[in-house]
């Protein structure tokens, strides 16, 4: 046997025992043929396969046995050049990673091999594996023979990472106990840790120097379970004379200033704070904790001013160093805590030495800017110490600067720090002609919203063949709605100007979206690989929608694929319901494609920014069909009739002009009805009931199916409706865009369903959820018990099924199943742009349903997050007025756990108030609801709220007009935490507005007198 042979038999037939000696003995021309050997192989056996372990039934199971990837991975160690190494699939086997008892000696194998071969690339590999997952790292144990067997050379980060994860193995290790509830297990980890000179003097300091997951790794002790970590024990190993106490304490200071994790850096503020540092100690060091207030984090910056505040007038304290940083720090909005202790140490700093004054004068008047009021208030308090001292601190010079810049702040100051300045404050608006004071701006909304149809916000065709290709690769790359229907009007506009060999410039977009083994075949292995190809994946949406219509465009649309994606929700993946509709759409483009029509544009791409459809264009197109004898999609134009703007007055005065073209009656009085600039109810038909039978081939598959399953999978999908069917449908779609919130009893006899006759309007409210779990190893607390609030959108139980596909307000009446929940959560993260594109008159259907999903709790994760977000950044453009959904969305967003969400919010409130769009009794009714309940804490809406102070007479009067509802909604029995800062910000507000207290809101201010906590801000406006 050849030596090529030799190795594939022992792959295939033996073990490690015969493939580690075989590996040592190779020359230097077997190790490029046992390398390729090694490669082919793992490309025939790492694959999963269906076996069939018993007559009839079958396993899906890995090919490539245990020993077997063992064995080929040590070949990859002894034959593998520096390229090989680097390839993502060569990694190393959990199995060696010593997790534990190793009876057939697979890690000193592993030793063993690299003895052997001595790869260069070793370090270089370990590193890459560590970098790509941390809890990869192998074993510091490993590592240690590594070096000491001169296998690799000493690598600080690498070590670090190792070292971080040993309390990992340790409670590996506990399952090879026979009880792995070991007593005293941390005493037995301390004693391994002081008898490891090597660890202790080099390798454990090194925690202090690189980012690592030091503060995550754990494991647990004794039968009650107690928690063992490195912050319980490195100040043990302090204790006892094993680390030196002065230098953890300078290297806890120094890893704080590094650019870590902030979890990170908690643990090590966590740790200094452990270790108990005497007050002579943090005197020390106060170089050290000063230089971390240039720190980005306020956590830091907040840790460094409670060390020092203690030190502020000792003489050994470098006050000109804290001086420097402060000027910083006092323009900083997102410190509170800190700031509020460095002016009350600023304060002493006056006391001490008056000569500062001018200093502290200036830092004092930046202050001023700070939205949060306490902040202000301390910075208010050093200026009147300053301003008001018996014996001149300032200059006369200076006392003018000061008091004429903090004039300058007049409208940002809160209520308190306006009265501690009042008598160093000069006018700076121009007086009134009657000598009263300027009026304040008064906020209402508006009653009519008109959609902006000009040449200033139309959207531009495409122009030629060279922009239609650019826009395929926005399509693959980005999918955003925009560009997507400006690329699907291209297609059909340009149908016939096509270049020659198009089919070959789409190559590079169909390997993108299919797979890259497309790269080296021919044109023919391609046509034959689409041929087959398969449209029912784990998850299927509008991309992929469009990339079927991309392969169907590639093969000359001798193929139809749009109908081929499977939308049907699966275990594990739940499309989102309204791509049904896009499908058919979708679909019909793809065959008028394939025949010889001529090209015609979709009815519902969108004319005018962001997504509206102009009325005369709808109506122009419609006569395009009619000259080319063709028949409109009722689902194109269902989706035209809902991003028709057609409450603009002028354009749609120019499509009823040219209605009477129209050679359709049925769908000219549709049309007539809806560009109404006033539709009345009463002019609604009165259809009959649409009769509910199957085509016959439909029914006998359907019963067959119930014999025989696997047809379910071969449906053919139900055939459109003809125009003249959809027309009922489409009157309901009509209606509901115009008129979202009337009864229509003229529609009743087509389907008694939410979205027809009746409007959905869904209730929320909130219910209190508990969940309780045992922890039997915790005697102390045997039982936990968490209570929380959820937000329920209740919807009467309805038929499942809708009466019709064409009914787009209908979607989202019947819930999601629980079982699918995060799949339908999933789906609408990755839809809800090409969604919120589809309504720009009435999106409520929409929100109701992201609000179900993405706000049932406060503490929502990534894919929640940005679901609200991209649907608040939805609420900037301008638009009718908020609606119920709306202005709830708009309560979430302000008050969410995300600082990105109430960014955005906060932006929309704004750009609301500019429009006319807010309606603040609504908002301030959500608000007090979601408050109210603990459903999100008060913290997150005062500072949402207090950076919109003083930005306009009209947002103060409007936030004025917000809190008016919302603090009458609040408790008064048992007032909820920083409920003061609330009361502060409708001072703040109504002082600059000039608006009566509300009765309602002084019952409130008189109930919360009685708090200690709230009486001076309450009384501040009783007394007003």
């Amino acid at each position: 046997m050849t030596t090529v042979e030799t190795f594939e038999h022992i792959i295939r037939h033996q073990s490690c025992r015969e493939l580690v000696p075989f590996l040592g003995a190779l020359g230097k021309s077997d190790i490029v043929p046992v390398r390729q050997k090694t490669k082919s192989l793992l490309r025939e056996l790492d694959r999963y396969v269906n076996t069939e372990v018993k007559p009839g039934q079958w396993q899906y199971r890995h090919q490539l046995t245990q020993e077997q990837q063992i064995m080929l991975f040590f070949a990859g160690l002894a034959t593998y050049s520096r390229k090989e190494a680097q390839a993502r699939s060569f990694s190393l086997p959990w199995y060696l990673s010593d997790r534990g008892p190793d009876p057939q000696g697979h890690q000193q194998h592993f030793i063993t091999v690299l003895e052997q071969a001595r790869p260069e690339w070793l370090a270089e590999w370990l590193v890459r594996l560590t970098r790509a997952n941390q809890w990869a790292v192998i074993s510091y144990k490993q590592l240690r023979e590594l070096e000491n067997r001169g296998l690799l050379a000493h690598d600080p980060w690498l070590f670090t990472q190792s070292v971080a994860h040993q309390l990992t193995r340790y409670n590996w290790l506990r399952n090879t106990y026979k009880k792995p509830d070991i007593d005293g297990y941390d005493q037995q980890i301390l004693h391994d840790l002081r008898a490891d000179t090597t660890l202790l003097q080099r390798d454990l300091l090194l925690l202090f120097d690189y980012d690592s997951l030091v503060d995550s790794d754990s494991t647990i002790s004794g039968k009650d379970r107690q928690l063992v970590n490195w912050l319980m024990l490195l100040p043990q190993l302090v204790a006892s004379g094993h680390l030196n106490r002065s230098e953890v304490l300078t290297r806890c200071l120094l890893a704080l200033r590094r650019d870590f994790r902030r979890p990170l850096l908690t643990w090590f503020k966590n740790l200094f704070l452990a270790l108990q540092p005497t007050p002579e100690e943090r005197l020390a060091r106060q170089t050290e904790l000063i230089d971390l207030l240039a720190h980005p984090l306020p956590l830091v910056i907040n840790f460094a001013l409670d060390q020092l505040k203690e030190f502020w007038t000792q003489p050994e304290f470098d006050t000109a160093a804290l001086l420097l940083y402060a000027d910083a720090l006092v323009t900083r909005q997102d410190l509170k805590t800190g700031l509020r202790a460095l002016f009350s140490g600023l304060e002493k700093l006056l006391k001490q030495d008056p000569t500062l004054a001018a200093t502290l004068s200036r830092l004092s008047t930046t202050a001023l800017t700070n939205a949060d009021a306490s902040v202000q208030e301390r910075a208010g308090k050093l200026l009147k110490a300053i301003l008001g001292a018996k014996k001149p601190l300032l200059t006369a010079e200076e006392v003018v600067e000061t008091t004429d810049t903090i004039s300058l702040y007049t409208d940002l100051l809160t209520p308190a720090t306006r009265t501690l300045l009042g008598p160093y404050l000069t006018s700076t608006s121009a007086p009134s002609t009657d000598g009263s004071a300027p009026l304040a701006g008064t906020y209402t909304p508006t009653s009519s919203f008109i959609p902006d149809i000009s040449a200033a916000t139309a959207i531009a065709p495409v122009r030629d063949w060279h922009e239609l290709l650019f826009l395929t690769g926005e399509l693959v790359q980005h999918n955003s709605p925009a560009s997507v229907e400006r690329w699907l009007d291209g297609l059909g506009r340009l149908r016939g100007h096509y270049p020659a060999d198009y089919a070959q410039q789409l190559r590079p977009y169909l390997v993108r979206i299919s797979s890259s083994e497309l790269k080296n075949k021919t044109d023919d292995e391609i046509q034959e690989y689409f041929r087959t190809y398969s449209f029912a994946g784990i998850r299927q949406g509008r991309r992929e929608l469009l990339s079927a219509l991309l392969i169907s465009w590639y093969q000359g649309f001798t193929q139809l694929n749009v109908s081929r994606v499977a939308l049907k929700p699966q275990q594990y993946s739940a499309p989102d319901p309204l791509l049904q509709v896009e499908q058919a759409r979708l679909a019909d483009l793809e065959h008028r494609l394939q025949t010889d029509t001529p090209a015609l544009p979709l009815l519902s791409t969108p004319t005018h920014a962001p997504h509206w459809v102009a009325p005369s264009v709808l109506v122009q197109r419609l006569l395009d069909y009619q000259a080319a004898g063709a028949a409109p999609a009722p689902a194109d134009l269902a989706l035209a009739l809902t991003r028709t703007a057609a409450s603009a007055p002028d354009d749609a005065a120019a499509a009823h002009l040219l209605l009477p073209q129209l050679q359709h009656p049925e769908l000219c009085a549709l049309l007539e009805w809806y560009l109404a600039p006033q539709p009345e109810p009463a002019a609604l038909p009165s259809p009959a009931a649409p009769t509910a039978s199957k085509p016959m081939a439909r029914e006998f598959t359907e019963r067959l199916s119930k014999l025989i399953p696997f047809l379910k999978r071969t449906t053919a999908p139900e055939p459109s409706l003809s125009l003249a069917e959809a027309l009922p449908w489409l009157w309901v779609v009509a209606a509901r865009t115009r008129l979202p919130y009337q009864e229509l009893p003229e529609l009743a006899a087509m389907a008694n369903y939410p979205g027809v006759a009746q409007p959905w309007l869904p209730e929320w409210r909130f219910e209190q959820k508990t969940h309780t779990y045992k922890q039997s190893w915790n005697k102390q607390k045997p039982e936990v018990t968490n209570t929380w609030q959820e937000l329920l959108v209740h919807t009467p139980p309805v038929p499942r099924g809708l009466p019709n596909q064409l009914l787009l307000y209908s979607y989202y009446v019947q819930p999601p199943k629980s079982t699918t929940d995060w799949y339908s959560l999933f789906s609408l993260q990755l839809e809800l742009p090409f969604l919120l594109s589809l309504f720009p008159n009435n999106p409520d259907a929409v929100y109701w349903h992201l609000i179900r999903l993405s706000c049932r709790t406060d503490e929502a994760d990534t894919t929640a997050r940005e679901v609200v977000q991209t649907a608040v950044h939805s609420l900037l453009e301008p638009g009718p007025l908020f609606s119920e959904p709306a202005t709830l969305l708009l309560a979430l967003g302000l008050t969410h756990s995300a600082p990105a969400c109430r960014a955005v919010a906060l932006e929309a409130l704004l750009a609301a108030v500019d429009t006319g769009r807010l309606v603040p009794d609504a908002l301030g009714k959500n608000l007090g609801q979601l408050l109210s309940v603990g459903f999100v804490p008060v913290q997150r809406l005062s500072d949402t709220l207090s950076q919109a102070r003083a930005i306009s007479p009209l947002v103060d009067d409007a936030l004025c007009q917000v809190l008016e509802v919302l603090l009458p909604l609040l408790p008064t029995a048992t007032p909820l935490r920083n409920t003061r800062k609330l009361i502060e910000a409708y001072a703040d507000a109504q002082s600059r507005t000039n608006r009566t207290v509300p009765a309602a809101v002084t019952h409130h201010l008189q109930a919360w007198g009685q708090s200690a906590a709230l009486k001076k801000a309450a009384a501040s406006l009783l007394v007003a």
